[in-house]
């Protein structure tokens, strides 16, 4: 069974979004296309509380893009005439809606399935794709990871196994460049290059989230008939 929408994932994202806060009388007429957005901005919200838990694997990741549809959803609606307050009302009330539907049905995962395919549709259509990072980028991106979860945590295995992955393609990245005839100073000066790039994308709103860090693992893995 998936988790009701936490209240604070709602706050949060309204108020990255909304510039300002119409008064609470405001109408709060809402068209059908409003009402299947805040429908899908709670359905990401839930899968993006479950990814977090390593499960619904089979979506696309939503950390990054569900919460920047909600925002542009709350944003919309606030233009429209709402409160704050009511539009954090109206998508409590879909997750409710969806978690009550589970339990009727005795099927959260068939719920969530047939909302998430046109809410999907919704998605590409209004939040940019995640970006593609190439080798290099990745050995940032999980550098940058290791960074903060050592910070944090101290040197965890969570830790440990960030730092390994993050050398693993910094090796890569040099074997490459070598590859192609050019020196370990070259294949340096592209990590350090895109380390910069990608921590001007980690101090964004989202963070490294902008990013299919998917890709990374993939990157990541043992080649084949070797050994890291």
């Amino acid at each position: 069974m998936f988790s009701l929408l936490p209240h604070t994932i709602i706050a949060a994202a309204l108020l990255a979004g909304a510039a300002q806060t119409p008064p609470a009388s405001a109408d709060r007429a809402i068209s059908a296309a409003d009402r299947a957005a805040v429908r899908c901005s709670a359905a990401f919200a839930i899968v993006a509380g479950e990814q977090q838990r390593g499960r619904a694997v089979d979506y696309p990741p939503l950390g990054w893009r569900g919460r920047e549809y909600m925002v542009q959803t709350g944003s919309s609606l606030i233009d429209a005439g709402w409160s704050e307050a009511d539009v954090a009302t109206a998508m409590r009330d879909a997750a409710t809606t969806l978690q009550t539907q589970a339990v009727a049905d005795g099927d959260a995962d068939g719920v969530l399935a047939a909302v998430m395919g046109p809410c999907l549709a919704l998605l590409d259509a209004e939040v940019p794709p995640l970006q593609q990072p190439n080798l290099p980028q990745c050995a940032a991106i999980l550098r940058l990871s290791y960074e903060e979860v050592h910070g944090a945590e101290g040197l965890t295995d969570r830790a440990k196994d960030l730092l390994t992955l993050a050398t693993v393609l910094e090796a890569r990245t040099r074997r490459e460049a070598t590859e192609q005839g050019r020196t370990q100073a070259d294949a340096d000066a592209v990590l350090a290059m895109e380390a910069d790039s990608v921590a001007k994308v980690a101090a964004l709103l989202g963070g490294v989230q902008r990013y299919d860090i998917g890709t990374c693992f993939e990157l990541a893995k043992p080649e084949e008939k070797t050994h890291y």
